[in-house]
């Protein structure tokens, strides 16, 4: 009965994730879309620019709805700017290798940066950043 209950709450809490992630998602990529293909800025300022506004909007969607952890708290925060850093990382060696060393389009990093980077940010989230403290 408890295995069901507690294999109940981690698949509740990936489908949190999982929403609160895709919006969070869906507006850094409209974020890189918007400042990489229709105002023509470098995909990697792009990139950067999409990295703050999911920085503030994650922390909070994620902290509140997805892992329903209390106030927001100096560790949890810490650890979330960690784990956001190197997702951002992991986004632009995206960019950096479809973009720069195959030469590809702009837009084509966006595959990788809402079906990669999120599985492994959900792991960190989940055991790391807003753990039980």
């Amino acid at each position: 009965m408890m295995r069901a209950l507690c294999k109940h709450f981690r698949r509740a809490a990936f489908v949190r994730f999982a929403i609160n992630g895709g919006g969070v998602a869906l507006v850094a990529v409209a974020t890189y879309y918007l400042c990489a293909v229709i105002l023509g800025w470098a995909p990697l300022l792009a990139n950067f620019t999409a990295y703050v506004t999911q920085l503030v909007l994650g922390y909070q969607m994620h902290r509140i709805y997805s892992f329903r952890q209390g106030g927001a708290n100096f560790a949890s925060m810490a650890r979330y700017i960690l784990m956001s850093v190197s997702a951002f990382a992991l986004n632009s060696l995206w960019v950096w290798l479809l973009t720069g060393l195959l030469g590809l389009a702009s837009w084509t990093p966006i595959i990788l940066m809402v079906a990669a980077t999120p599985v492994m940010t959900f792991i960190v989230a989940r055991h790391w950043v807003f753990r039980a403290n």
